[in-house]
């Protein structure tokens, strides 16, 4: 299951981060619940804990910022696609 998060920073820059399997994983030990409980049980931690799990995996080894202090800096969150998908026009 992948699920877009985009976080919006008090810097005014924004990042979407996609969520897949092994930040669901984490999510499942962390919180207790299963990933069927996901959309009756989750709030905004659960989303940041997602978002920085997410950026953490994919930073590719490089140092980054406690999810603590991360989380500070964090203006929005907005889940799920949040600009309609563009269509090709018809010729």
């Amino acid at each position: 299951m992948k699920l877009p998060i985009t976080i919006e920073f008090l810097d005014g820059s924004s990042e979407t981060y996609i969520v897949q399997p092994p930040e669901w994983v984490k999510w499942e030990a962390m919180s207790g619940n299963t990933i069927t409980q996901a959309t009756d049980k989750m709030g905004l931690s659960d989303f940041i804990f997602l978002a920085y799990s997410s950026m953490k995996r994919n930073s590719g080894g490089k140092a980054v910022k406690p999810l603590e202090v991360w989380t500070e800096t964090i203006a929005d969150v907005v889940v799920g696609e949040d600009v309609p998908k563009v269509l090709s026009e018809e010729a």
